[in-house]
């Protein structure tokens, strides 16, 4: 059966008429962000929407030849190149920030009712990826049940040399995944968060053997890393955006190898979670459903 994402509104009671259709905040301006960035406006075209971008990073001539920058933008804040260029292609409203991702400084990017509530990390480091985690930490409910994930969705960006994974979800611990899956309407409210698929995204990499660590530039510049894996990864990500946008999303992540030229996604279904956070497929089901069926 297939299933499709529909998490909470954020802050469903506010006021219609002031209701955001998508409010997205873009973590990371480089390889992958930077193409991202005019993706996401160009999807937005016509939306209700507020684009958020933030990177604390400065761009560098060796940044020029792999991502979305010129010779003229170097030395200047990569989220501020990004969101004047978006304003004047656009004519649309984008907000930029240098300094680095913090939930409680970008809270107020989600103070606006909105269907769609995205925190889209696009780095290559652990300490981002934390501060977005606090992100859902900061926006789950507690209900008499229990706890409950995040209203906010947590989609992540990541690769390495030619291959790389897009991961989408908004639980951080497996209980907040039981009884999300309602077969009789086809939906899934919630799915295991980047960081609770993929727990090392959460910790240091381990140390280089060369004495100081590349950055992706560089790392292009020397060889280690494709030229065309950032578009690639931006394209993946563009796409799981039109989809949440459509309601019609029914991934939770996508695993792709330029080498050997294979696309992999998997779906948002009772066993694929459970697989992944070791629970039973049985608990994710709605008990009202169990008990129908039983009957």
């Amino acid at each position: 059966m297939r299933y499709v994402l529909k998490p909470a509104p954020l802050r469903a009671h506010g006021l219609r008429a002031e209701e955001l259709e998508a409010a997205i905040v873009l973590v990371g301006c480089g390889g992958t962000g930077g193409f991202l960035a005019e993706s996401v406006c160009r999807l937005l075209l016509g939306r209700r929407a507020a684009v958020f971008l933030v990177d604390p990073d400065r761009v560098e001539s060796v940044n020029v030849s792999r991502q979305a920058f010129e010779l003229a933008d170097v030395g200047r804040f990569k989220a501020e190149v990004l969101a004047e260029r978006l304003v004047r292609r656009f004519g649309m409203e984008v907000g930029y920030s240098v300094l680095p991702y913090d939930a409680r400084v970008h809270d107020a990017a989600f103070a606006r009712s909105t269907r769609l509530a995205l925190v889209v990390g696009a780095v290559d480091n652990a300490p981002a990826r934390r501060a977005i985690a606090a992100t859902l930490v900061r926006h789950s409910g507690y209900t008499a049940a229990g706890d409950r994930a995040s209203p906010i969705l947590w989609l992540d960006a990541g690769n390495g040399r030619h291959s790389g994974q897009v991961l989408l979800g908004n639980a951080l611990r497996p209980e907040q995944l039981k009884q999300v899956f309602d077969p009789d309407a086809g939906l899934c409210h919630a799915l295991p968060a980047p960081s609770l698929q993929r727990p090392d995204l959460l910790t240091a990499p381990p140390e280089p053997t060369r004495d100081l660590p590349l950055d992706c530039a560089r790392a292009v510049s020397e060889g280690e890393q494709s030229r065309t894996i950032n578009q690639v990864m931006a394209a993946l990500v563009a796409t799981y955006l039109d989809r949440l946008l459509d309601g019609t999303c029914s991934w939770m992540a996508t695993y792709v190898d330029l080498t050997d030229g294979v696309l992999r996604c998997m779906p948002a279904e009772p066993r694929s979670v459970a697989t992944s956070v070791g629970l039973r497929p049985q608990q994710l089901v709605m008990r009202t459903q169990q008990m129908r069926a039983a009957s």
